[in-house]
């Protein structure tokens, strides 16, 4: 594991065998040829929520100090920054259908420069509104948070500067009903 982090081993954290074990899903010569050869990546689940227009998210923004409820195995290729990554929970509606209530989120905290976000699913922190989820857009030099659903308006960031950017989302995930 200390390979896939570009830290080198003073990020990897060490388990003991017992603690976890790796099972390959599926079945076939294939997959456990391709197995052998897979980088993965742990990513940890913490136990906060991003909320989306209309509800109230977690104020944690230092995911660093919030111990991890359980880890997502990844493919490497979508974890760009291992050691910057964490995967938080989505609150509310306005986001769907992309993204919708009690949907996993992975966040890259490394990925704050407004200039590479246009266009991308974010989660951003307001003192009164706590952590959020919404799409970024920069627009004509205009920054402003946007939802998927048309019923709630975008939020002009000039007007309200109280509005910080914690990280780019990776990619989403739910459980089938």
């Amino acid at each position: 594991m200390s390979r896939l982090f570009p830290q080198g081993r003073s990020s990897v954290v060490r388990a003991k065998s017992s603690e976890i074990e790796v099972v390959i899903a599926g079945s076939g010569e294939r997959i456990q040829e391709l197995a052998t050869k897979a980088k993965l990546v742990a990513v940890p689940l913490l136990p906060i929520q991003a909320a989306t227009r209309g509800e109230t998210g977690d104020q944690q923004t230092n995911f660093d100090q919030v111990p991890p409820e359980d880890l997502l195995a990844t493919p490497f290729t979508w974890c760009p920054n291992p050691a910057h990554t964490s995967c938080l929970r989505a609150k509310g509606k306005s986001m769907s259908p992309l993204i919708g209530d009690g949907d996993i989120v992975a966040v890259d905290y490394s990925q704050t420069d407004p200039d590479d976000l246009s266009g991308k699913i974010v989660v951003a922190w307001h003192r009164e509104h706590g952590l959020s989820l919404h799409r970024f857009l920069f627009v004509q030099g205009v920054q402003m948070l946007d939802s998927e659903n048309r019923d709630f308006p975008p939020i002009v960031l000039e007007k309200d500067r109280n509005w910080r950017i914690i990280g780019k989302v990776l990619w989403w995930i739910r459980k089938a009903p």
